[in-house]
């Protein structure tokens, strides 16, 4: 046999199994990879720069959804509705991915965020807590923010 076929074939394999672990594994259950600096918000097409404030819808397929401000996310998902795509935000204070479904909202016009929704998340029901009651408001539920808050229209 000849030991350059061998060796193409070997190489052809490797590469094929790279670029499937590389693009096929994406799933709602991991968070969006975002590429700060370089990818646009869906919403507002601003380059999303900020991590603590980035937040991404993930479908079933692992087709994401990147938003440069998690009101901006919500005002999405209280237009269009959840679908089967799973909610991931930053927790303002660690900025680790979070289901947002889980997460604690605080929103007050007083919290700076890249389109000025003024809404982040928590990871902790009681950081969430503490940081509304210095903002003077309460921290929400997903379930409340959906029902409760409403979105500036002139922002986006």
């Amino acid at each position: 046999m000849n030991p350059l076929l061998n060796r193409r074939t070997l190489m052809l394999g490797v590469a094929g199994v790279t670029l499937v672990g590389c693009g096929g594994g994406a799933s709602a259950d991991d968070p969006p990879k975002i590429s700060y600096g370089k990818d646009t918000c869906a919403r507002c097409r601003m380059i999303i720069s900020e991590e603590r404030q980035a937040a991404g819808l993930v479908a079933g397929n692992g087709d994401r959804t990147l938003f440069d401000d998690t009101g901006e996310m919500i005002a999405t998902v209280q237009e269009e509705g959840l679908s089967s795509r799973r909610v991931w935000v930053h927790d303002y204070r660690s900025e680790d991915w979070i289901d947002g479904t889980k997460a604690s909202f605080v929103a007050s016009a007083d919290v700076m965020t890249p389109m000025g929704t003024g809404v982040v998340a928590f990871t902790e029901r009681a950081a969430a807590d503490e940081f509304a009651a210095s903002h003077g408001t309460t921290a929400l539920t997903w379930d409340e923010v959906l029902q409760n808050w409403q979105i500036d229209t002139t922002m986006s």
